[in-house]
């Protein structure tokens, strides 16, 4: 039985708030002391999981990957197959922190896939090399790239060889962009026929490499197999214990939401032990 001391007002409203925001429906209930405990453990053990998975422990879902190992340059109209993932199952429970990882898997099934335009001008990081046949000269800098004609681009890149060199060429070439939506910061790019340039000591006639992909198209968005492992080798173990701290917040909430529905089952949970009995039972005297 309930504890009647509790005035629960609408439990399937607080439980439908200790759902979205742990330790709301506890709040709206006038359970002050249960509200805080839950608001701030269980939202700091998720974000705690998030800051050490590199914000990228929570995914919807899961695809497989192309026998090419790149789905970011796979064209949209091309199928595709996918997963959900497991451990989603008790992350969304944690109500809406994790909530941005449907609206990004419906943003990921309709997303066009490779770009082989650019609407407007490209400039960040870079990371990748410039190709000669099977010679690759790897590079860092920054590219900038401006729309030039249909599937065409122009701009310059600076920045330097593994090496400490230098580099700082005029690029202009058809560029290949990855999809929009994706679970990676890194945004795949091709720039071909190039002409006319040298790096490294040799003439390139393609960059390939990444640039940064924005916060809201990465953010909790489904990613393939390929970028896991990446994860995985770059967090290693980290990766794997990120992933069960925002699992266990999930299933702590779970607790919360029932409790802010039906309450404990007797008394409020935090009162002191009742006092012992300091007389005897008169009926119990020895004889």
């Amino acid at each position: 039985m309930r504890d009647p001391r509790i005035s629960f007002r609408s439990r399937e409203f607080a439980a439908v708030l200790a759902f979205l925001i742990p330790g709301a429906g506890h709040f709206y209930q006038g359970r002050r002391l249960k509200s805080g405990i839950y608001f701030t453990g269980i939202l700091f053990l998720f974000y705690a999981g998030m800051v050490l998975g590199d914000w990228q422990p929570v995914y919807s879902q899961t695809v497989q990957s192309t026998r090419a190992g790149n789905f970011q340059m796979q064209a949209g109209e091309v199928p595709f197959v996918s997963q959900p993932s497991i451990g989603f199952g008790a992350q969304v429970l944690v109500g809406l922190p994790a909530l941005p990882a449907i609206v990004q898997s419906s943003r990921f099934a309709s997303d066009p896939g490779m770009v082989n335009s650019l609407q407007s001008e490209l400039v960040s990081p870079f990371v990748g090399a410039f190709r000669s046949g099977e010679v690759f000269v790897p590079v860092t800098g920054e590219l900038s790239i401006k729309p030039a004609r249909l599937g065409a681009g122009e701009g310059r890149f600076v920045g330097t060889t593994q090496h400490g060199e230098p580099v700082s060429v005029e690029i202009a070439g058809s560029v290949s962009l990855g999809r929009k939506v994706f679970g990676s910061p890194n945004r795949d790019i091709v720039v071909s026929g190039l002409t006319g340039i040298e790096v490294g000591g040799v003439r390139p006639y393609q960059l390939v490499g990444s640039v940064s992909r924005p916060f809201a198209d990465w953010y909790q968005a489904p990613r393939d197999t390929v970028e896991l492992d990446r994860l995985h080798g770059k967090l290693s173990h980290s990766f794997d214990i990120a992933c069960v701290f925002t699992w266990i917040a999930g299933l702590l909430n779970l607790m919360a939401i029932w409790d802010a529905y039906d309450g404990p089952a007797y008394g409020y949970g935090d009162e002191d032990p009742e006092e012992e009995e300091s007389d005897a039972d008169p009926k119990s005297g020895s004889e």
